[in-house]
C-alpha cells in the first residue's frame, strides 16, 4: 500500500454506516456509492468488520479494516488506518461524522437534530454529537448537507461558512409504477417513531376523522411503541395498524396502494419518504416545515404539525375529493422527477475534482 500525495484525487469513502441498518442517512450513503460507481468514479469503502447483511455489496469495492463500527473505529482505526497507508487521499462520509483528526476530508451532516429536538436522542448520543460535529466540521475541507433548509442550519447555528456547504439531495431508486390494487382503503406514515417525528398527534388526528372505513397504517421500529405508554395505548385501537420495519418491495406497494401518505414531523433535513411516495403517484399531505416545502413544492397538501385540527381537516380533504387525490399524484410523480442519485453523484464527483 502506498504513502499518497495531496494531489492524488483517489477516494476513500468511510464505510461506519454498513454496519448499521439501511434506512434514510445510510440509504443515501449506501445509494451514492452505487451511483459513483456508475458514473465510472474509482473509490474505495473502507468498513468494519460487522457489515449487515442487507446491504448488496457485490459490485461495490470494499475494504474491510477491522473492527466493529463503533465511534472509536470512526475515529481512531480509520484514521490510523487513512494515515498509514493512504495518507493524503480523500476520505468522504457520507453519515455520521468523520475522524476529526484527519484533515483531507468532505463530511456528510444530514441535519442538526441532535441539538434542535434533543427528546428524539438519547443524552449521550446528544452529548457525543454536539462535541464532535463542530470538530469534524471545522477540520473537514468540505461539508455536505441534502437541503437548502440544513445548509442554513449550518451556517446558523454551527457558524459554518456558506461557501464551504455543498446541497446534494437525496434520491430514490428509478422503478415502475406498481400495479394498484382493490383492497382495504388505508392512509401511509413511514418513519421512526421518535418524538420529533410527531407519530402521537396524527393517532389523535386520525381518531378524529369523519370517515371510519379508512385504516392507518404506520411502518417503524416497534420498540418505540411500547417505551412510550401514550403510543402504546393506541396498538390496540380499531384501524391504527403497526406494522414495524417494512422495506422493499412491500413498502414500495403500501405507498401505490394507498390513498395518501402523511408525514407529520416538527423536523427534517430532507424527507426520503416522500419522494418515495410521490414516486409511486401516492398523494402527500405534510407538515409545513422548510425541508418538506423545499421536497414537495406545490405538490401536496401542508399543515401545521401542532395543529391537530388542521392536520385532521387536511386528511378529510383529501379522503373525500377523488379529484384532488388524482391531481396531487400526477403532481408529486413529476415532482419526484426533480431527485436523481445519478445528479448528486455527479455533484460530488465535480466537487472531488475541483478540490
Amino acid at each position: 500500500m502506498k504513502h499518497m500525495t495531496t494531489s492524488e484525487k483517489y477516494l476513500f469513502i468511510n464505510g461506519r454506516f454498513l454496519s448499521q441498518r439501511l434506512t434514510g442517512i445510510q440509504r443515501f450513503a449506501y445509494e451514492i456509492c452505487c451511483a459513483l460507481q456508475q458514473i465510472g468514479v474509482a473509490f474505495t469503502i473502507l468498513a468494519p468488520e460487522d457489515i449487515c447483511e442487507e446491504y448488496d455489496l457485490t459490485q461495490l469495492p470494499v475494504e474491510v479494516i477491522g473492527g466493529k463500527g463503533s465511534h472509536f473505529w470512526e475515529q481512531v482505526t480509520l484514521a490510523r488506518y487513512m494515515k498509514r497507508h493512504y495518507d493524503g487521499a480523500i476520505l468522504l462520509s457520507l453519515s455520521g461524522l468523520s475522524p476529526v483528526c484527519y484533515r483531507n476530508s468532505i463530511l456528510t451532516i444530514h441535519d442538526i437534530s441532535y441539538l434542535l429536538r434533543p427528546r428524539s436522542y438519547s443524552w449521550a448520543y446528544c452529548l457525543y454529537y454536539q462535541l464532535m460535529t463542530p470538530l469534524a466540521a471545522k477540520r473537514a475541507r468540505k461539508i455536505l448537507t441534502v437541503s437548502r433548509f440544513s445548509k442554513q442550519e449550518l451556517v446558523e447555528h454551527l457558524g459554518l461558512a456558506p461557501e464551504k456547504i455543498e446541497v446534494v439531495y437525496n434520491a430514490v431508486r428509478p422503478q415502475p409504477l406498481f400495479p394498484r390494487e382493490e383492497k382495504e382503503r388505508y392512509l401511509l406514515a413511514v418513519g421512526s417513531l421518535v418524538p420529533r417525528k410527531n407519530i402521537l398527534r396524527l393517532l389523535e388526528a386520525y381518531c378524529g376523522i369523519d370517515n371510519p372505513d379508512y385504516a392507518l397504517y404506520i411502518v417503524g421500529g416497534m420498540h418505540a411503541i411500547y417505551a412510550d405508554a401514550e403510543l402504546s395505548a393506541y396498538t390496540t385501537r380499531q384501524g391504527v395498524h403497526f406494522l414495524g420495519y417494512v422495506g422493499g418491495d412491500t413498502l414500495t406497494s403500501l405507498y401505490r396502494n394507498a390513498t395518501a401518505y402523511i408525514n407529520p414531523s416538527l423536523y427534517e433535513g430532507f424527507g426520503i419518504p416522500l419522494v418515495e411516495a410521490m414516486t409511486q403517484q401516492c398523494p402527500v399531505i405534510v407538515s409545513d416545515i422548510p425541508a418538506f416545502r423545499e421536497v414537495c413544492g406545490e405538490a401536496a397538501l401542508y399543515f401545521s404539525p401542532t395543529d391537530i385540527q388542521g392536520m385532521q381537516n387536511q386528511m378529510n380533504r383529501l379522503m373525500h375529493d377523488e379529484t384532488l387525490q388524482k391531481q396531487l399524484a400526477l403532481q408529486g410523480y413529476q415532482q419526484a422527477k426533480r431527485f436523481s442519485w445519478q445528479q448528486s453523484a455527479e455533484q460530488i464527483k465535480q466537487l472531488i475534482h475541483a478540490l
